[in-house]
């Protein structure tokens, strides 16, 4: 999902669960540490020891802080974009406002279950992301809300689901973020997804009728095009 850049990439990928136990490990490491001491305090000795490798096997898969780093953010978005995607898949046909909810809880638990370490993530992710991998991530999450929403069993074929996602989306994650970065007490759950699905709900209504407006009867009073 994040689009490494080379400085940042691991120098091993793992292959076998051995390995991917290790890599597992270092990144549990990272994030207890990062979030105790802060990313400019932690040193790669310290995650080494904290996970329980040496240090030269930990620069065997990772090279740098930053490359740590890098991989841990990916993984988080991957866990959370794996639980929106179970959200948006229901096992009964579900409305366009019950998609909305069950795909913004699932969205709100999934980050405050773990708001502490969510929190310093990204932070540090707006560190080490590139625009072009800020937008690689917003189109992962963005695809599975536009196809979670298609799904819907009343969805308006009006309005445009790219679109509509999109702007849904965004309103979902800024609302989310910031309540996550700004306020000193972690928000209550239920009262932040409540608040999230009326903002969206209230999004797509809009829209609904904003296309409705437009009707073939008022485009019949718009001054014709000029003869060619």
């Amino acid at each position: 999902m994040i689009a490494l850049h080379s400085t940042v990439k691991p120098r091993r990928k793992p292959v076998q669960s051995r390995a991917w136990m290790t890599t597992r490990a270092i990144q549990d490491a990272f994030v207890l540490l990062l979030v105790e001491r802060g990313y400019e305090n932690v040193s790669m000795r310290e995650i080494a020891g904290v996970a329980g490798v040496g240090l030269g096997t930990l620069y065997l898969y990772f090279p740098s802080k930053d490359s740590i780093a890098a991989v841990t953010v990916r993984s988080w978005m991957r866990k959370q974009a794996a639980i929106l995607a179970a959200a948006g898949q229901a096992p009964v046909p579900r409305t366009l406002e019950q998609t909305i909810g069950d795909f913004v809880a699932a969205h709100v638990q999934g980050v405050l279950s773990q708001a502490t370490e969510w929190r310093a993530l990204v932070h540090v992710e707006r560190r080490i992301s590139s625009p072009a991998s800020y937008r690689e991530i917003y189109r992962e999450f963005v695809y599975l809300l536009r196809d979670a929403f298609v799904a819907a069993s009343d969805w308006p074929v009006a309005l445009d689901p790219q679109r509509t996602a999109f702007n849904a989306f965004a309103m979902i994650d800024a609302i989310v973020e910031q309540a996550l970065l700004v306020q000193d007490v972690c928000p209550d759950a239920d009262e932040l997804a409540d608040d999230v699905e009326c903002a969206v709900t209230g999004y797509v209504r809009a829209a609904l009728e904003r296309s409705q407006s437009v009707t073939p009867a008022h485009l019949a009073q718009q001054d014709p095009a000029p003869a060619t």
